[in-house]
């Protein structure tokens, strides 16, 4: 399939944290319908033109490309599977789009699944967080055919700014658990640096600004001590449930691999609530 039928309707199953601004986003350029079970995520983005969808299989029969934004393998698959889920309503040459950050034996049982079905499948797990997405602009890291993506790539491009294609069924996953990784395992260094300064007399915004000009720079060095622990505001815009679930993830990827993870092996345990 070359294109769609005049502009496609994109269709986005659970519009929370980072599903809800996405599909906002969406609505501005595409109509967009949206799934989700809470009544409140889906009032909150109607203002922006998203229209809420009764169930799961209307979505897929009104859409023509469908975005999963959900928090767990699990509800990737109860989202997407038996007769209520949204594949159930997608017809052949339609494209279904995960981007949440799952685990690799589920993307390969939907890639399976909507093969045997007829319909288009991508992995393209995002990066950034809400604010970025508001901003339009998030990473994204996409698996699947290079010309499915050329062809869904105006819908990403209404929220992304930057989007790697990284192969066949499965990099973008793959991709998404090891920058997961990085993240949860620089996180931990960054407050331990931290603590050290400290008991060394050295303030926060010291440790900071040497620190970022220094080889100690990364992403979870701004994001924590420069958005976080300056400011003394404490926003992180989602739950540290869901940095445990990716943490856990990634190690039980690289236990997979037989990758010995010398650094980071049970970083998921730091982040226990």
């Amino acid at each position: 399939r070359e294109h769609f039928d005049g502009e496609p309707t994109v269709g986005v199953v659970g519009v929370g944290t980072i599903g809800g601004p996405i599909a906002e986003r969406i609505a501005g350029s595409f109509e967009t319908v949206a799934f989700d079970l809470d009544d409140d995520a889906l009032e909150a983005v109607a203002d922006a033109g998203v229209d809420a969808a009764s169930d799961l299989c209307e979505l897929g029969r009104r859409s023509d490309i469908v975005l999963l934004s959900l928090p767990s393998s699990a509800a990737v698959e109860a989202a997407t599977f038996g007769e209520d889920g949204v594949l159930a309503g997608l017809s052949a040459n339609d494209v279904l789009v995960d981007t949440s950050t799952i685990d690799p034996e589920t993307t390969h049982t939907v890639a399976t699944t909507c093969e045997e079905e007829g319909v288009e499948f991508l992995d393209v797990p995002v990066s950034g967080g809400p604010r970025n997405v508001k901003k339009g602009t998030l990473t994204a890291m996409a698996g699947g055919d290079p010309a499915v993506l050329e062809l869904i790539r105006p819908v990403f491009e209404s929220f992304c700014d930057t989007i790697y294609h990284l192969g066949e069924r499965g990099p973008g996953t793959a991709m998404k658990l090891s920058n997961n990784y990085l993240l949860a395992v620089n996180s931990v260094a960054v407050c331990e640096a931290l603590v050290m300064a400290r008991r060394a007399g050295i303030d926060e915004q010291t440790f900071f600004d040497v620190a970022s000009n220094a080889s100690g720079d990364s992403y979870a060095l701004r994001r924590n001590v420069e958005g976080f622990v300056i400011p003394g505001e404490y926003d992180s815009e989602a739950d540290i449930s869901i940095l445990r679930k990716d943490a856990m993830l990634a190690e039980r990827f690289g236990r997979d691999l037989d990758v010995p993870l010398l650094l980071g092996g049970s970083s998921s345990s730091i982040y226990r609530l």
